[in-house]
């Protein structure tokens, strides 16, 4: 049996965190409460295309979710890591919804304290995307 630490948090945020935002992406809530935004934090943003994916499977001849952007459409932002596949995520998710993660203030498994400077390195991304994920959308995000 796995505890905490064997784990690094895994089991215990990362995954229900995704389960979550599963949940979200085939709920009504979003369109009850559509002036809310959603943030899943500290989860790196891998899993949105797998997210996406298995909607679009489970949807059984509903509404799909890559019809429209669930993302963007329901307000769900979530936060990056540096070493994320930026190229493969945006594909499937867009990139209007994605903000930079630092976890600055304490350490675990998603602290990068140096996440703003070496992501305005990173090499694959046009500055437009970058400035997107720095500023414009944990602006719109954060409601600043």
């Amino acid at each position: 049996m796995l505890n905490n630490e064997t784990g690094g948090g895994f089991s215990t945020f990362r995954v229900p965190t995704v389960t979550a935002c599963y949940a979200l992406i085939l709920s009504e809530i979003p369109r009850v409460f559509a002036k809310l935004r959603w943030g899943f934090i500290e989860t790196s943003s891998q899993w949105m295309p797998w997210v996406v994916h298995e909607a679009v499977r489970r949807s059984l001849g509903g509404e799909h979710p890559v019809s429209r952007n669930c993302f963007r459409d329901d307000r769900i932002y979530v936060s990056t890591q540096t070493d994320d596949d930026f190229s493969y995520v945006i594909s499937y998710a867009g990139e209007e919804n994605l903000v930079i993660g630092t976890d600055y203030g304490h350490g675990d498994t998603s602290s990068e304290l140096n996440a703003i400077s070496r992501f305005k390195v990173m090499e694959g991304l046009n500055p437009e995307v970058k400035r997107k994920i720095l500023s414009d959308n944990p602006r719109r995000f954060y409601g600043i």
